[in-house]
């Protein structure tokens, strides 16, 4: 696949799967455009990326922020949107304050890339949002991912009718061996879980960021796939 012509914009660029999906996109030819947080860590990304990539600050939880980091980016081909935020919680114990944050930015802030992506999308662009395999299979204490996925594949399915001609997919990762792990539990917890699953999983391990980004290339590369919800999780669903 030849994206030389191509201008992505992918969001959280410091998270494991959007680094990934930028770097195979730009080895494809693509230039990237990115966002992150912290100047800090945005710069620490562009000197990895190369000359390919270029990028601004945006932070999902701010409206304003949003709209400005698109006034930058300016006219583009395809939206990718894999910016991670999770939280495991039973609901009676829910901090409901953290819950909110993770609608705000996992669901409300892919909204939000999407109202202001269309205003610059090429016509023949495509946008790619992301979900999780809770919405499938329910695991306990995922009531706000399996939420927020939910409503972010049924929101694309609307999308992918509006937006025509332009392209609207969503991937939906299983278990898949991110940072983010390390934010909800300790390392050597993570590790324990990571072990577990690919124990069960049809497939013998879990998922690699490089899985993840395969198949935003695959869903940018076939023009003939529209309002999808792709999973890639080994099978996970099926056990």
């Amino acid at each position: 696949m030849n994206l030389s012509s191509q201008k992505i914009i992918i969001t959280g660029i410091t998270g494991g799967i959007a680094f990934a999906t930028a770097k195979l996109l730009i080895e494809q030819g693509a230039q990237v455009f990115v966002s992150a947080r912290q100047q800090s860590k945005l710069d620490q990304a562009l000197s990895e990326l190369g000359p390919q990539a270029s990028g601004s600050l945006m932070d999902l939880s701010d409206t304003a922020s949003i709209t400005e980091f698109f006034d930058v980016a300016g006219e583009f081909d395809h939206l990718i949107t894999p910016a991670a935020s999770s939280m495991f919680s039973p609901i009676s114990d829910m901090d409901l304050v953290a819950a909110r944050q993770i609608l705000e930015t996992k669901q409300w802030g892919q909204m939000l890339c999407v109202h202001e992506g269309v205003k610059r999308i090429s016509k023949n662009g495509s946008i790619i949002l992301f979900s999780g395999t809770v919405t499938q299979k329910p695991i306990a204490g995922a009531t706000m991912f399996a939420s927020v996925g939910g409503a972010t594949e049924a929101a694309a399915r609307i999308w992918a009718h509006e937006l025509a001609p332009v392209r609207v997919n969503t991937i939906v990762p299983g278990i898949i061996d991110t940072p983010i792990w390390n934010s909800l539990m300790s390392e050597e917890a993570a590790r324990s879980t990571l072990d577990a699953t690919a124990a069960v999983l049809p497939v013998g391990r879990v998922g690699t960021v490089d899985d993840i980004a395969k198949s935003a290339a695959f869903l940018i590369d076939n023009g003939f796939i529209n309002g999808h919800s792709l999973v890639v999780d080994g099978g996970h669903r099926i056990i």
